[in-house]
């Protein structure tokens, strides 16, 4: 077993052109290893609040995400002992909240498959330093992330 932390780098962009913005949020994951190759793992994920233009003129909107994912993880091999490499693919559900001078425009829920790859160093027994970067399927949304964040194993 695994639990963690990062802090993400997210950038948002709408297709309508309505938000176009990044900046950092954080998530929180608990993996659990099947064998030396393969693993489960479920994050929680919270953005940052991405600003854009309102649809009703000039007016700033801020859009933010919050959920749920679930990944399988395969490990590929490495040369070096104290690094592991990752894929993963899975399943996303995020709560959308679109704001408009502080008042809530528009909300729901977005999901669907997401992607990513990472690296992890273990820097002691029980701790790692881990890079990922993901990407989320969406019909009218880019969203991808860059995190960096420890991870202990017990």
């Amino acid at each position: 077993w695994l639990v963690g932390g990062s802090l993400s780098y997210s950038e948002y962009e709408r297709d309508d052109g309505i938000v176009d913005d990044g900046g950092v949020g954080f998530k929180v994951h608990a993996q659990y290893r099947v064998n030396s190759w393969a693993g489960i793992e479920g994050a929680y994920y919270i953005s940052p609040d991405f600003k854009g233009n309102a649809s009703t003129g000039n007016t700033e909107s801020e859009t933010s995400l919050e959920g749920l994912t679930l990944d399988a993880i395969v490990y590929l091999p490495s040369p070096v002992e104290e690094m592991e490499f990752f894929l993963k693919g899975g399943y996303f559900n995020f709560d959308v909240d679109l704001q408009e001078s502080g008042s809530t425009l528009d909300s729901g829920s977005e999901d669907g498959l997401k992607l990513g790859l990472g690296a992890a160093i273990r820097t002691g027994d029980n701790i790692d330093v881990r890079a990922e970067f993901d990407w989320y399927d969406t019909s009218s949304v880019e969203l991808r992330t860059i995190s960096i964040g420890v991870a202990y194993h017990f």
